[in-house]
Formats: C-alpha cells, sequence, structure tokens
C-alpha cells in the first residue's frame, strides 16, 4: 500500500491493525441537531476485534444507508455487524432526542463486487435496514445526484462531517463538519504525484477529490457524506482515502464519486425504498 493510506489504517484498535478507533475531522466546527440530518454513525463489529471500530455514512432512504466499502469488508478479518445510530449528534447522549439504533448483519449489507482494497477503488457499500426509519426534523435523507444534469462539481463548496479527533488530536464526542472546495481530478491527481516518491497516483474518474488547505476528513470519517453546501442536500461523494494519516499534509482527500455509482446502487435497492 506503500504511502497510499486507506483513512481505515488506524481506525482500528491495536487488536487488528494500528492506532485508535477515533475519526476527526481537522478544523472542523461542531454540529447541532438537525444540521446534518443525513449522517449516521456506524459501529462495525468484526469476529478478530474485541473493540468495534467507527464509520460515517449517508442516509438515502428509509431502508438504506451508503458507506465505504472498507468499513465493512478487510482482508483476513471477518465482518459480522453493524450497529447503525441515526438522527444523533452527541456520541456520549443515550438520551439525545431524535436517537435510533438499529443493528444489521452481514447478510444485510452489500460490498461493490469491484472493490481492490489496495488501489481504494470502488470503495462503496450500502446497508439494508431490517425496519423502516421514521423521517423527521432529527433524521432526514440526503439526495443522490441527477443523472439528468450530470456534473463534475469543481469549484462547487460542500461540507464533509463525521466523529473524532480534532486538529489538537482530542477525541469529539459531538459531530464536526467541514466546508471544503470540490478540485478537478487533474489538479488532485498533479497535488499526489508531488509528494509519492515511488510510485504514481492515478485519480479515476470515479474519485472526486476536494481541497484540504483549511482541514480536512481523517482516519475514521470514512465512508462519511460530502454533500454539497447549497441547501440541495445532494450527496456528491462518499469519503474514501487519504495521503497522510496524521492529517497534517496538504494532498487532496479522494472520495468515491456518487454519481459514478447511480446504476449500482439502483441495481442493488430497487427503488430506493
Amino acid at each position: 500500500m506503500s504511502k497510499l493510506l486507506h483513512l481505515l489504517c488506524l481506525l482500528f484498535s491495536s487488536s487488528l491493525v494500528l492506532g485508535q478507533g477515533h475519526p476527526r475531522i481537522t478544523n472542523g466546527k461542531p454540529a447541532w441537531q438537525k444540521l446534518l440530518p443525513y449522517q449516521v454513525w456506524l459501529e462495525c463489529t468484526f469476529k478478530e476485534s474485541e473493540d468495534p471500530f467507527y464509520c460515517g455514512g449517508t442516509i438515502i432512504s428509509k431502508r438504506w444507508i451508503l458507506t465505504a466499502a472498507h468499513c465493512l469488508q478487510l482482508s483476513d478479518h471477518e465482518f459480522k455487524n453493524v450497529l447503525v445510530f441515526a438522527g444523533i449528534v452527541n456520541t456520549t447522549d443515550d438520551d439525545e432526542p431524535g436517537r435510533v439504533e438499529i443493528l444489521v448483519d452481514k447478510q444485510d449489507t452489500i460490498v461493490h463486487a469491484d472493490y481492490d482494497e489496495l488501489l481504494a477503488t470502488n470503495d462503496i457499500a450500502l446497508i439494508h435496514l431490517p425496519k423502516d426509519l421514521q423521517f423527521s426534523a432529527y433524521i432526514q435523507l440526503a439526495k443522490l445526484p441527477n443523472r439528468k444534469r450530470p456534473s463534475t462539481y469543481e469549484g462547487r463548496k460542500a461540507l464533509v462531517s463525521g466523529w473524532g479527533r480534532m486538529a489538537n488530536q482530542e477525541p469529539a464526542e459531538i459531530l464536526q463538519y467541514l466546508q471544503v472546495k470540490i478540485i478537478p481530478n487533474i489538479l488532485c491527481e498533479l497535488l499526489w504525484n508531488k509528494v509519492l516518491v515511488a510510485e504514481k497516483k492515478i485519480i479515476l474518474d470515479s474519485f472526486l477529490c476536494v481541497d484540504t488547505q483549511r482541514g480536512m476528513p481523517c482516519v475514521g470519517d470514512s465512508g462519511g457524506p460530502l454533500v454539497l453546501d447549497d441547501g440541495s442536500n445532494v450527496l456528491v461523494g462518499v469519503v474514501s482515502h487519504g495521503y497522510d494519516s496524521k492529517c497534517k499534509r496538504p494532498v487532496p482527500d479522494v472520495f468515491m464519486r456518487v454519481s459514478s455509482f447511480l446504476d449500482w446502487i439502483e441495481q442493488r435497492t430497487g427503488s430506493l425504498t
């Protein structure tokens, strides 16, 4: 994998790979209830680990959550189940208004069949909930991109969000969010290859990159949403991977471009109900 680090790499507890199970968004701001009602927190359990690790995800219908493949699949480790938390901002407040918890077994998850852990391609997955989410001010879906109006979203502002350590390395209990700018893929590839030594990074059309000068998603924000910051709640990206596990080098973070996976999503979910 060399210097290409999945955001998963420090996500596990020491019993699996490295580091602590704390996600982070560096230089983010604390969210409040109802601000990002499409965001979910995922507590993922593998049979080889006593401790769960955490990812983000996005509500795309009453029964479906979109996340990253590497949250649910890792070579040599068998995925067991995932506990989905919807309607929450504070992970430690069991009495938070709107909070919903739903346990989902492995058989109700779908990892893209062509996901490549090493290359981080097709890093996308679906979670099928056993019961409907009840939409409210606390729980809402994010819209999928309109295939009739395709866009690269270059230059557009978007919000990325997740839980965990902030710039001071202290873990956050409150959901963090950050406004970022979507950049051209050709610029993203150029910036990656300025710092890579032994290999070259290819930014595929199915990837989407954001400028990280002001801040960035990091370890554990994996699977979380990138949503246009224009009031539309259109989901354009899923947090996938980055260059620096310490989240300090200004190399663009890479998301899965949701518009590239619309056919796959529709084939797997049917009518998205």
